[in-house]
């Protein structure tokens, strides 16, 4: 009855355990991100990024803490040993960043949080796309798509990529500015007064009390443009105010048409499937709707049929491998209910690890099947040991069944757990030892082992023993048989290994050094013996190519280098086998995704068709596309890393700038790059103070008109029919474009007067701050190269140690050589 109660559990676990790809695992890793635009690397480091660092440095089990500065804003990112209660992390954290926050600037005080695990993928990714323009279409999309997939039960977020909701935007015209003499500052300031909501306190009125709230926010577009500015001059005359798309800085092709994204993100414990299932039928229903005709809905990614896929070519792989156990079991005993006996011990310990991984929290996923895959084979030793011991005793002891039975299980009962124990000892470790990424991945395979090990030992002691007891032994073989002659064999050759033991102990001596000498190169020389493919894409019908762009640069170049590889591959769309191509870029990194055809339209191999794709792939001038992910559009396979730390951020910069130089004369080296150059070309605005304060003017001044015509300011949200809309301040587009039309931006002083910029100011055409990168409270610079095909990474290694051996670092930087493998494709 127990094992039947426990089978009835096991065959419930099937239907209430969740189904995941993977284990969701949470990283020891939580990433700050402070905004503070308008300012300089420099300067976020000094007032952002070192006070936040000083104050998290005395947190416990920080492994590391590394930061980047850039021109608008601060990213901090801290790692922490595994094992660490991440909860009480957070907390800790926020009580260091309150503590703080008053030394931060003004400008700097919203601070956002957030935590990795390797559950934050969509289980659903969608790609729409249509021949009309979808980047004005936020809110048929919304409406229709978004909103009524949010709603679902298990789904907790919808991303929509790739266009965004209108703004509503306040378009100045300067040249009317200016005949009206009005300042852009005081229009600012107007429109923050004219647009507020504030709770004035509560009032008595006949003995019930009501709060009293002043009506002052915008409700139509209608009064925006009356907004009286001074006299009879109201906004409409200086300006004009128009809902508009805003530019995208990310873009979608797909098939080579423009795109948009929408991933479909699950909520915590909910089943992959079930909300999949869920999202299709609203995308299905979507697809009918008379606002959405035109509108293609594509399904590029669905993690329900990865899962699906997975788990049952791995339950397939277990079915066939248990048959054939079964198989091999009835080749040895030659009895059908001896061996069916014994081959109960696999269901019955399958069962029971489900209702295990049930109650400890574990999921049915490919890491767990795969530990029950494994575990088939040895699941019936320990049966086959105790019906052995038990039929021999049966056959010392006929007509007693039951105290044969007893005395056969004592036979061998040591024997087994002994033997079961030094099978899942092996894997106790990775479930009870030290934490780390990796370990905590094969705990999932190693739980389903353990678990499913301990009871076929129970059931070979209990269970099979019952059962042999009511049916009669196997007859006795009449005949010597193939068995018989292995074992013959078997005892000759391990005779004649005991007769002669120095030659039997040399024999194994010289395996062990043989062995021992082959583990010891592949780890001294692992490219030599070993491919090192850390992200291999042979295995599905979707390849993905990386533009490897170098630099940034304008979006539109960005796109007119994809658009050549698209047209190069959808000009070869039948050759390939290519389904269907889609690509994501900005202004400094571009990759494409290729599904494949697959079933009987597919007529060649992942493989094959990424070798034949680079053969023929146009070159672009911005980039090296591959199908590697890791080699920054280099040629090379694998590559190193060099990392250079000190205090002064300057004087490192100019350090790793010179160590690239010199490694870049390393043969067998290719594309030594630093990544503490400079950044891109820019305008820069340098005021002349004296004669700015002679007219009463600061450089803070100057820097908030400019960015308020040229950025533009936003302003406080204008409550529109459905949602919030964002209201933003900015110079027309025609009154910005040059830098004579950035000269001729008017300034007002305090007396009231006009003046332009250019009176007050110079611009220069120069390189931009670069960003500070910080790892553990110095700033760092990694300077990265590829190797050159035919080169070794062990040998290219020894080379760079030499040239850094003569190279002399200043006592306050230090580096060290990190091994990096690259992709093979």
């Amino acid at each position: 009855m127990l094992f039947a109660a426990v089978a009835v559990i096991g065959l419930l676990a099937t239907r209430l355990l969740p189904l995941e790809q993977f284990p969701d695992i949470k990283f020891p890793f939580m990433g700050l991100e402070i905004p503070y635009p308008g300012s300089i690397p420099e300067e976020v480091e000094d007032l952002v990024t070192k006070p936040i660092e000083e104050a998290l440095a005395t947190l416990p089990g920080i492994q590391e803490i590394s930061s980047t500065s850039a021109s608008d804003r601060a990213q901090i990112r801290i790692l922490f040993d595994w094992g660490m209660d991440l909860d009480a992390a957070t907390f800790e954290v926020r009580t260091k960043l309150d503590a703080i926050r008053q030394q931060l600037p003004p400008a700097a005080n919203r601070i956002l949080m957030f935590r990795a695990s390797s559950g934050d993928q969509s289980v659903l990714t969608i790609r729409i796309s249509a021949d009309q323009d979808l980047s004005t279409q936020y809110d048929v999309l919304e409406r229709y798509l978004k909103r009524p997939i949010e709603r679902l039960e298990g789904v907790a977020r919808v991303q929509l990529a790739g266009v965004e909701p209108r703004e509503l935007r306040i378009l100045v015209d300067s040249g009317r500015m200016v005949a009206h003499s009005i300042d852009v500052q005081r229009l600012v300031r107007l429109l923050e007064r004219s647009n507020f909501s504030v709770s004035a306190g509560q009032v008595t009125n006949e003995g019930q009390r009501l709060a009293v709230r002043p009506l002052g926010e915008f409700t139509s577009i209608a009064q925006i443009r009356d907004l009286v500015i001074e006299g009879n001059v109201r906004l409409s005359d200086v300006a004009s105010v128009e809902l508009i798309s805003p530019e995208l800085t990310v873009r979608r092709n797909l098939n080579l048409q423009p795109a948009v994204g929408v991933d479909v993100y699950k909520s915590t414990q909910a089943n992959v499937i079930d909300v999949v299932d869920r999202v299709l039928k609203v995308v299905e229903y979507a697809r009918t709707v008379p606002q959405m005709q035109g509108i293609t809905i594509f399904v590029i990614d669905n993690q329900a049929d990865s899962i699906k896929s997975s788990l049952a070519s791995v339950g397939q792989s277990g079915m066939v491998g248990g048959l054939f156990a079964l198989l091999v079991l009835y080749a040895f005993l030659r009895h059908w209910p001896t061996t069916l006996f014994v081959s109960l011990a696999v269901p019955l310990s399958l069962l029971v690890t489900l209702a295990v991984m049930y109650f400890v929290g574990l999921t049915i996923n490919v890491m767990s099947m795969m530990g029950m895959m494994l575990a088939i084979g040895m699941l019936v030793d320990n049966g086959v040991v105790v019906t052995e011991s038990v039929y021999r005793q049966r056959q010392l002891q006929p007509g007693e069944a039951e105290a044969a039975t007893l005395a056969g299980v004592r036979e061998v009962g040591v024997a087994t757990l002994a033997g079961t124990l030094t099978s899942i000892i092996v894997f106790v470790p990775i479930v009870f030892g030290e934490q780390n990424q990796m370990s905590i991945f094969l705990a999932h395979v190693a739980i389903p082992i353990i678990v499913a090990m301990l009871a076929s030992l129970l059931i070979a002691q209990t269970l099979i023993p019952m059962l042999t007891a009511r049916f009669p032994a196997p007859p006795r073989r009449a005949k010597r048989d193939w068995i018989d002659a292995l074992q013959t064999r078997y005892a000759a050759m391990l005779t004649a290994t005991l007769d002669r033991p120095g030659k039997s102990g040399a024999l194994l001596l010289l395996l062990v050094l043989v062995t021992g000498g082959l583990l010891a190169a592949s780890n001294h020389w692992p490219d030599r013996f070993l491919k090192i493919d850390m992200w291999p894409q042979d295995a599905g019908r979707q390849l993905a190519i990386d533009y490897g762009i170098q630099g940034t640069h304008p979006i539109e170049r960005v796109e007119a280098a994809v658009r050549r590889i698209e047209r190069y591959l959808d000009d070869n769309r039948d050759r390939f086998d290519i389904d269907s191509i889609y690509s994501r870029f900005d202004a400094d990194d571009a990759n494409t995704v290729l599904n494949l055809k697959t079933g009987e339209a597919a007529t060649l191999s992942a493989a094959e068709i990424s070798t034949l794709v680079l053969a023929e792939m146009p070159k672009i001038s911005i980039g090296k596309p591959s199908f590697n992910f890791d080699d920054d559009g280099g040629g090379g396979s694998e590559g190193f890393s060099l990392q250079l730390r000190g205090e002064a951020t300057e004087r490192l910069a100019e350090i790793a700038d010179d160590v690239t130089r010199v490694l870049a004369t390393v043969a067998g080296l290719e594309s030594v790059r630093a990544n503490s150059s400079d950044g891109d070309e820019e305008v820069q605005i340098v005021v002349d103070r004296q004669r700015a304060a002679a007219l009463g003017l600061t450089p803070r001044d100057v820097a908030t008109t400019v960015a308020a015509a040229m950025r533009g300011d936003r302003l406080r949200e204008f409550r529109g029919a459905e949602r919030e809309v964002i209201m933003r301040l900015a110079f027309r587009a025609n009154d910005r474009q040059t830098l004579d039309d950035l000269a001729r931006l008017p300034l007002y002083l305090p007396s009231g007067e006009r003046i332009e910029l250019g009176a007050v100011a110079r611009f220069d055409v120069a390189r931009g701050p670069r960003t500070i990168e910080r790892t553990n409270r110095m700033t760092s610079s990694v300077i990265d190269a590829n190797i050159a095909t035919g080169a070794t990474l062990g040998a290219v290694r020894e080379s760079v140690e030499a040239v850094m051996a003569n190279y002399s670092l200043p006592p306050v930087i230090a580096g060290s050589l990190v091994a990096v493998s690259r992709t093979t494709t």
